[in-house]
């Protein structure tokens, strides 16, 4: 168990990372994701992004802005405090972040960096895949009882209790995909996995053409869906699909950093990913700007 562990461990050490530098391609589609945000109230839409609420009250306004730059609009509350929280694209220079200060605005950077597992794709890239990979997507081929179709939320929302996903996050995963599903229901595919007809994996996939991007939304298999890899073959199918519609970048949602705790429950499904010639892109920290209305 402890060797596992550890193998686990230097196997996330050395993914290949990179960092969202200007000119660095699309890969987090603004629009497409901020229609399905979350929201205490209505989405503010700027011309490279996107606010949401996420709490508002007569004493406390926190706004959540998402750029696709380095310009941040300028809000403002009625409330006594207000927090704004900006999400650059890139890491801002210090420049931009004086020019900021001088303008009344202090941003200072609270929050730690995140990590997201992209894949760039290309001809046939299942050939980069690990050797593990590439011998489990083998066996799911040679498996006469398995078999992959499209399905519907209803599929995943079956599944799910006898999934590995814990109980307390059934509700919230299928309210994100929900969501997803009602802003933009011709850019989403429900990819299932069966074994002589049960369902035992599956995963919802958005598509967004404008950045030529593809999102694993949400995902999940059984016990027996482990064991015949399913998973596994429905990543090669979604590949297969990003193909068809164009899309250049496969973004599996969030990894680990390069050391976790030893005990992350991310660790798991971070290593999984990592055998899909995957970068781990480090994305930047947000900013907080805090304002006291007297």
């Amino acid at each position: 168990m402890r060797f596992r562990l550890f193998q686990h461990l230097n196997r996330l050490r050395i993914v290949n990372d990179i960092c969202p530098l200007p000119g660095f391609p699309t890969h987090d589609p603004f629009a497409w994701k901020g229609i399905a945000a979350k929201s205490v109230q209505p989405l503010i839409e700027h011309p490279n992004g996107y606010t949401i609420t996420d709490f508002a009250n007569r004493f406390v306004t926190w706004h959540r802005t998402f750029t696709r730059d380095h310009n941040v609009p300028k809000l403002s509350s009625k409330s006594f405090l207000h927090i704004h929280e900006w999400i650059p694209p890139t890491e801002p220079s210090r420049s931009i972040i004086e020019a900021l200060k001088n303008a009344g605005r202090r941003y200072r950077k609270f929050s730690m960096n995140h990590f997201e597992a992209i894949a760039v794709l290309g001809n046939d890239p299942t050939k980069r895949w690990s050797s593990q990979a590439r011998r489990h997507l083998a066996a799911t081929k040679k498996n006469p009882h398995l078999a992959l179709r499209f399905g519907t939320i209803d599929d995943i929302a079956t599944m799910m209790p006898h999934s590995q996903v814990p109980r307390s996050l059934h509700s919230t995963f299928l309210d994100f995909a929900k969501r997803h599903i009602a802003a933009h229901p011709q850019d989403i595919e429900v990819l299932i996995a069966t074994i002589d007809g049960h369902v035992v994996a599956g995963f919802i996939a958005g598509y967004c053409a404008e950045a030529r991007e593809s999102s694993y939304l949400v995902g999940c298999f059984t016990g027996d869906g482990g064991k015949a890899h399913a998973m596994v073959a429905l990543v090669a199918w979604w590949f297969e699909r990003c193909a068809e519609r164009g899309m250049a970048h496969a973004n599996f949602g969030d990894i680990v950093g390069p050391h976790p705790f030893p005990f992350d429950d991310m660790i798991g499904y971070s290593n999984f990913k990592t055998h899909f010639n995957i970068h781990r892109v480090w994305m930047p920290g947000g900013r907080w700007c805090v304002t006291f209305n007297w």
